[in-house]
Protein backbone atom coordinates (compact mmCIF):
# COMPACT_ATOMS: atom_id res chain seq x y z
CA UNK A 1 0.00 0.00 0.00
CA UNK A 2 1.08 3.52 1.02
CA UNK A 3 4.78 4.29 2.99
CA UNK A 4 2.69 4.58 6.16
CA UNK A 5 3.43 1.08 7.37
CA UNK A 6 5.80 -0.47 4.71
CA UNK A 7 7.36 0.63 1.40
CA UNK A 8 5.29 1.62 -1.46
CA UNK A 9 5.67 -1.10 -4.59
CA UNK A 10 4.22 -1.40 -7.94
CA UNK A 11 5.05 -4.17 -10.14
CA UNK A 12 6.26 -4.85 -13.82
CA UNK A 13 4.31 -8.24 -14.96
CA UNK A 14 5.62 -9.79 -17.83
CA UNK A 15 3.52 -12.71 -19.75
CA UNK A 16 4.90 -14.83 -22.76
CA UNK A 17 3.56 -12.28 -25.52
CA UNK A 18 2.92 -8.27 -23.14
CA UNK A 19 4.13 -6.39 -20.44
CA UNK A 20 1.78 -4.47 -18.04
CA UNK A 21 3.17 -2.29 -15.52
CA UNK A 22 1.06 -2.31 -12.41
CA UNK A 23 0.74 0.95 -9.94
CA UNK A 24 -2.01 1.11 -7.71
CA UNK A 25 -1.35 3.26 -5.06
CA UNK A 26 1.39 5.96 -4.95
CA UNK A 27 2.61 8.82 -3.41
CA UNK A 28 3.26 12.13 -5.59
CA UNK A 29 5.29 10.99 -8.77
CA UNK A 30 7.73 13.37 -7.95
CA UNK A 31 8.72 11.74 -4.99
CA UNK A 32 9.53 8.50 -6.98
CA UNK A 33 13.32 8.36 -8.58
CA UNK A 34 12.38 6.12 -11.26
CA UNK A 35 11.15 7.20 -14.42
CA UNK A 36 7.08 6.90 -15.15
CA UNK A 37 7.30 7.89 -18.81
CA UNK A 38 9.85 5.38 -19.91
CA UNK A 39 7.83 2.77 -17.93
CA UNK A 40 5.36 3.04 -20.21
CA UNK A 41 7.43 3.40 -23.18
CA UNK A 42 8.41 -0.41 -22.13
CA UNK A 43 5.52 -1.80 -21.20
CA UNK A 44 2.02 -2.96 -23.55
CA UNK A 45 -0.25 -1.26 -20.58
CA UNK A 46 0.04 0.86 -17.79
CA UNK A 47 -2.70 0.68 -14.32
CA UNK A 48 -1.62 3.53 -12.91
CA UNK A 49 -3.05 5.36 -9.79
CA UNK A 50 -6.16 7.58 -10.31
CA UNK A 51 -7.35 7.64 -6.67
CA UNK A 52 -8.38 11.32 -6.94
CA UNK A 53 -9.06 13.49 -10.35
CA UNK A 54 -8.62 16.92 -8.60
CA UNK A 55 -7.94 18.50 -5.45
CA UNK A 56 -11.59 19.53 -4.65
CA UNK A 57 -12.97 16.17 -3.77
CA UNK A 58 -12.61 15.85 -0.33
CA UNK A 59 -13.60 19.34 1.25
CA UNK A 60 -11.71 19.92 4.70
CA UNK A 61 -8.63 17.54 3.89
CA UNK A 62 -5.79 18.30 3.19
CA UNK A 63 -4.72 16.37 0.39
CA UNK A 64 -0.77 16.57 1.32
CA UNK A 65 -2.24 13.93 3.88
CA UNK A 66 -3.08 11.70 1.47
CA UNK A 67 -0.67 12.29 -1.31
CA UNK A 68 -1.93 10.02 -4.51
CA UNK A 69 -1.01 11.86 -7.58
CA UNK A 70 -4.13 13.22 -9.39
CA UNK A 71 -5.22 11.82 -12.67
CA UNK A 72 -4.87 15.82 -13.63
CA UNK A 73 -1.54 16.21 -12.38
CA UNK A 74 -0.64 12.77 -14.27
CA UNK A 75 -2.20 13.69 -17.46
CA UNK A 76 -0.46 16.60 -17.44
CA UNK A 77 2.98 15.22 -16.79
CA UNK A 78 2.52 12.54 -19.47
CA UNK A 79 0.82 15.00 -22.15
CA UNK A 80 4.37 15.03 -24.07
CA UNK A 81 4.04 11.21 -24.54
CA UNK A 82 3.53 9.82 -28.19
CA UNK A 83 -0.30 8.85 -28.56
CA UNK A 84 0.53 5.50 -28.47
CA UNK A 85 1.82 5.14 -25.30
CA UNK A 86 -0.44 7.58 -23.88
CA UNK A 87 -3.10 5.56 -24.79
CA UNK A 88 -1.38 2.48 -22.59
CA UNK A 89 -2.44 4.09 -20.00
CA UNK A 90 -5.35 3.04 -17.49
CA UNK A 91 -6.16 4.56 -14.36
CA UNK A 92 -7.25 2.39 -11.65
CA UNK A 93 -7.79 2.64 -7.82
CA UNK A 94 -10.41 5.56 -8.28
CA UNK A 95 -11.83 6.57 -4.95
CA UNK A 96 -15.53 6.51 -4.59
CA UNK A 97 -15.15 10.93 -4.43
CA UNK A 98 -13.56 10.58 -8.10
CA UNK A 99 -15.69 12.15 -10.77
CA UNK A 100 -14.18 10.16 -13.64
CA UNK A 101 -16.67 6.81 -12.37
CA UNK A 102 -19.09 8.17 -14.74
CA UNK A 103 -18.36 8.06 -18.32
CA UNK A 104 -20.01 10.79 -19.63
CA UNK A 105 -18.74 13.30 -16.83
CA UNK A 106 -16.10 15.90 -17.64
CA UNK A 107 -13.53 14.11 -15.56
CA UNK A 108 -13.52 11.34 -17.85
CA UNK A 109 -14.24 13.52 -21.45
CA UNK A 110 -10.57 15.56 -20.17
CA UNK A 111 -8.56 12.09 -19.47
CA UNK A 112 -10.00 10.29 -22.59
CA UNK A 113 -9.74 13.88 -24.51
CA UNK A 114 -6.01 13.61 -24.01
CA UNK A 115 -5.67 10.09 -24.91
CA UNK A 116 -5.51 8.02 -21.58
CA UNK A 117 -8.12 5.86 -20.72
CA UNK A 118 -10.13 4.82 -17.04
CA UNK A 119 -9.57 0.98 -16.61
CA UNK A 120 -12.97 -0.93 -16.79
CA UNK A 121 -14.88 -3.18 -14.16
CA UNK A 122 -13.57 -6.79 -15.55
CA UNK A 123 -11.69 -5.50 -18.35
CA UNK A 124 -8.91 -7.70 -19.04
CA UNK A 125 -5.39 -7.76 -20.08
CA UNK A 126 -4.01 -11.14 -21.59
CA UNK A 127 -0.04 -11.12 -21.98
Amino acid sequence: HRDEYSETVGYRIRGPERTALYIPDIDKWERWEVSLEELIREVDVAFLDGTFYSGDELPGRDLSEIPHPLIRETVMRLEDLPEADKSKVRFIHLNHTNPAWIPASEARRFIEGNGFRVAAERERFPL
